[in-house]
């Protein structure tokens, strides 16, 4: 089998231990389903005896009246990787400039492509600064950005973030902002680019609805674009019934949860400073992220075994470009689950004792 190097590989680990970890290393909230989309979700199960809606109607217009954007604007896939795939496909850059440690899905999906690196740096708090303005050329066809940045948690400041979008329509470059994490802000609206959508058909914003509603398992994700050339594209870059029914109706109802949305970034900021005291109390180096999950750099590089041993997964960054061994990412989950790591990391601190 191929080498998986994502989080969330529960599967893995029943092989190696049995039973079920806690699983820190995919950035789900562990707040759960929301019950109108649980409901949702099983009321499709009745229309599964026909084929999903190619065009994803339903639920384009629900997400459009959520996010205040023309439903013509939207592209629906299975999953944010899909439309990744999707749009390297359609645009086939022959340049690109993305920054590391970012996402790993976005190096994958442009293989024959000439791909340039701006690397973050760890004295910068792994921060994206006015350094990018320089690296975005005529040259270069597609910019890729993650905001928040996914696994540093750190988002680009507004104004420099709307520099980007400027230097980049001055370039003729495409900008792809994966904005999947920007819901888990408490001030998303500050971070989000949709208002420079209708005036911006270069500007590509990728979503997911995968994490907040704690849903990895059903596959949905859709962009935002003001080129509906582009949007057509998508279409043909794939077979045409790529998100299921049951994955629809999950979307079209999630949309509605504005409210639970909200309380559940809050939840997570709480949560997060939590985890952030607790993990510097035990001398490990962590950047301040403002998302669901932290990175941290520990002196231990093989403190992902240690805790996978004793039913903890955390993510082991070393494969991200731009880090290597002892980076670590973890999940902000509930109290418990938080508590449950700190006693995991004092066992091991206590037996190197």
């Amino acid at each position: 089998m191929p080498e998986y190097v994502h989080g969330g590989d529960v599967y893995s680990y029943a092989e190696r231990y049995g039973g079920e970890p806690l699983d820190l290393s995919a950035n789900i909230s562990s707040f759960g389903i929301p019950e109108r989309v649980r409901q949702a979700m099983h009321r499709a199960i009745e229309d599964c005896a026909r084929y999903p809606d190619p065009f994803c109607r339903a639920a384009r217009r629900a997400i459009g009246a959520a996010e205040a954007v023309p439903d013509g604007f939207l592209y629906c896939g299975n999953g944010a990787a899909d439309v990744l795939d999707r749009l390297a496909a359609a645009l086939r850059p022959r340049r690109a400039l993305l920054t590391a440690p970012a996402f790993a899905e976005y190096e994958r999906t442009l293989a024959g492509a000439d791909i340039r690196f701006h690397y973050l740096r760890e004295d910068e708090g792994f921060a994206v600064t006015e350094r990018i303005l320089s690296d975005i050329t005529p040259e270069t066809d597609v910019v890729y950005l993650c905001n928040p940045n996914n696994p540093t948690g750190r988002t680009v400041e507004p104004a420099l973030l709307r520099a980007v979008a400027a230097r980049c329509a001055d370039a003729g470059a495409r900008l792809i902002v994966d904005e999947c994490f920007v819901d888990f802000l408490q001030d998303a609206a500050r971070h989000t680019l949709k208002g420079l959508l209708a005036g911006s058909p270069h500007l590509i914003l990728l979503r997911a609805y995968t994490k907040l509603f704690a849903v990895p398992g059903v596959r949905f994700g859709w962009c935002m674009t003001a080129d509906v050339g582009l949007i057509e594209a998508l279409y043909r870059a794939g077979q045409p019934w790529n998100v299921s029914v049951v994955a629809q109706a999950c979307a079209a109802a999630a949309a509605g949860e504005r409210e639970w949305a909200a309380r559940v970034a809050a939840r997570i900021a709480e949560e997060r400073a939590r985890l952030s005291g607790g993990l510097a109390a035990r001398g490990l180096a962590v950047c301040p992220g403002e998302a669901n999950f932290l990175l941290f750099r520990s002196g231990d590089a093989a403190l992902h075994e240690k805790l996978a041993a004793r039913g903890v997964l955390i993510r082991n960054c070393a494969n991200y470009r731009g880090l290597g061994a002892g980076y670590y990412r973890t999940a902000v989950r509930s109290g418990d689950d938080t508590a449950r790591l700190f006693a995991a990391l004092d066992a091991i601190r206590k037996e190197g004792c």
